[in-house]
């Protein structure tokens, strides 16, 4: 669920809360959940999150690794991250999540259009176990796509753990770079993430879906949040990528899945990233923090293509 809910937080966060008055009797389901203490505000000098400076000849730029729901403890950003962005004149997301006009054209690929619903899609059993799970609200989902379903669900868990989307490092940065008069610059876009959202098998759905119902029950979902947050506040690469490591290897549908939520969009921003650098843009790049960490990630792809790559801690 790792990299399911640091793809999908990206995608719809702003269109989930939207969605989240519809499942306001979730409440029952996630109470069974064990709950998660806070995690302690960082009290050191040392950057927190994932910061990379990538030098290509004499062309600069730099990484940032987002949480794309976040609490008010992340902020103020440490000073080198602060300086990062002030240098820029470019700030590169992987989709701008502030675009409404964006978010209203691609919501059509988030629903079933009637008689079409989510249980037609999915296994008897998993259907049965969904239904006893979430109650009558399960009927309230029927028109939601399983990737719509496991992002409000995983919003609405982190909320309860006090993260909040309206702090995500992303929209942060995109709307502070609006105020600056800083050029805003998409690597993929809503509707490139949503195409390939909406491309997914009935098989990968009901996978999804079951893999939400078990870290939901097992408070696996909860405590998934919480080390995020806890690497992210450290600025530990590693551990990040241990997370979304452990998270793929767990089986073959997982393996197939982090391929395409990861490895695959990682060789596209990397390239669209070289090609601003090379024209002289002074880059800030938000991106998730799981794709700067680990094999194949946005940071490995740049090193084996020659470039000079240091985190700032």
């Amino acid at each position: 669920m790792k990299y399911i809910q640091s793809f999908f937080t990206t995608m719809i966060q702003i269109v989930t809360i939207g969605f989240l008055s519809y499942f306001a009797t979730f409440s029952d389901a996630f109470a069974q959940a064990p709950k998660q203490q806070n995690s302690p505000v960082a009290t050191d000098n040392a950057t927190r999150g994932l910061l990379f400076e990538i030098k290509s000849g004499n062309k600069v730029a730099y990484l940032f690794g987002s949480i794309h729901i976040a609490k008010a403890d992340f902020y103020p950003m440490s000073p080198k991250v602060e300086a990062a962005y002030a240098q820029s004149d470019t700030v590169a997301v992987e989709a701008d999540v502030s675009d409404m006009a964006a978010t209203q054209a691609v919501m059509p690929k988030f629903t079933y259009v009637a008689p079409d619903k989510l249980q037609n899609h999915l296994k008897a059993e998993t259907w049965t176990n969904f239904q006893s799970t979430f109650g009558p609200a399960s009927e309230q989902m029927q028109g939601f796509k399983p990737f719509v379903v496991s992002s409000a669900v995983a919003l609405q868990v982190g909320m309860q753990m006090g993260f909040d989307p309206s702090k995500g490092i992303d929209l942060h940065f995109i709307q502070r770079s609006k105020a600056d008069k800083k050029t805003v610059v998409e690597l993929e876009g809503m509707e490139f993430q949503a195409n390939m959202m909406s491309s997914l098998s009935d098989e990968d759905g009901d996978e999804m879906i079951s893999s939400l119902l078990k870290t939901m029950k097992s408070g696996e979902m909860m405590r998934e949040l919480d080390q995020i947050a806890n690497s992210w506040k450290a600025g530990d690469a590693v551990a990040i990528a241990k997370l979304f490591t452990d998270a793929a290897n767990k089986d073959a549908g997982s393996r197939k899945m982090m391929k395409m939520l990861m490895d695959d969009r990682n060789e596209g921003m990397v390239k669209k990233i070289n090609d601003m650098m090379q024209n002289g843009k002074k880059l800030f790049v938000v991106v998730g923090a799981g794709h700067l960490a680990g094999e194949k990630s946005i940071i490995d792809l740049m090193q084996k293509q020659g470039l000079e790559v240091k985190q700032i801690r």
